[in-house]
């Protein structure tokens, strides 16, 4: 409980965050380059109850027999320059697991070292694109690119979804999803952004895992530390 309320806490000064990182500063876990924007939705905060999540589907293969949760430590990144990858890096701090976010990560830095899963989120910053220097097409090349490292390191490779139908609204998100999720051993989604059923629908179609929770804080519930 103590660590559900520091959680909700921390994903609720995402937004001052962000919006430092919008005026030239950043936090700790984010690159100085990637100014995020200041009006990206933090994850929500959870409900009373416990947060509901899909079973998963049965594994498809991948670098790890999947068994329900995806295991740290962790290396995340961003195809798009959004925010997701700075929430999800922020829960796995809270449920104790090695975790570095970089939204610059590429095969040219890339070093698996002891890192068990990678996790690309998806969905994209029209603003976080133009502070980088980079658009939708020179973020689905480097990322498809690490993820092609990461699977020749062995790490299980997981495709996120977790701002919601926000980075659902043109085709540069639909573009960064697409390049992705066929390439996940897992798919990794809130319940607004599969709202249509766009990605447990793909999960079903191609027999791939998903873990689909209320909100960003409930996905603590599916990641393991080690």
């Amino acid at each position: 409980m103590k660590n559900s309320k520091k959680l909700i806490s921390s994903l609720l000064a995402l937004g001052m965050v962000m919006s430092l990182a919008a005026c030239g500063g950043s936090g700790s876990n984010a690159p100085a380059s990637k100014a995020p924007e200041a009006s990206a939705p933090a994850a929500s905060a959870p409900a009373a109850s416990a947060p509901a999540a899909s079973t998963p589907a049965a594994p498809s293969g991948g670098s790890a027999e999947f068994d329900g949760k995806i295991h740290g430590p962790f290396l995340m990144t961003t195809c798009g320059q959004s925010t997701g990858s700075v929430m999800l890096h922020m829960v796995a701090g809270q449920i104790g697991a090695t975790s570095t976010d970089d939204h610059t990560l590429s095969v040219d830095n890339f070093s698996a070292g002891d890192a068990k899963t990678l996790i690309v989120t998806t969905g994209t910053s029209g603003k976080g694109m133009g502070a980088a220097g980079t658009d939708v097409n020179d973020e689905i090349d480097r990322c498809t690119a690490l993820i092609q490292a990461a699977k020749d390191a062995g790490m299980t490779i997981v495709c996120a979804h977790v701002e919601g139908m926000s980075r659902r609204t043109d085709a540069n998100d639909q573009a960064s999803i697409d390049a992705i999720m066929p390439l996940a051993d897992v798919i990794m989604v809130v319940e607004e952004s599969d709202s249509d059923g766009l990605f447990s629908n793909y999960a079903k179609e191609h027999n791939i895992p998903i873990i689909t929770a209320k909100d960003a804080l409930g996905m603590s519930e599916y990641m393991a530390a080690e």
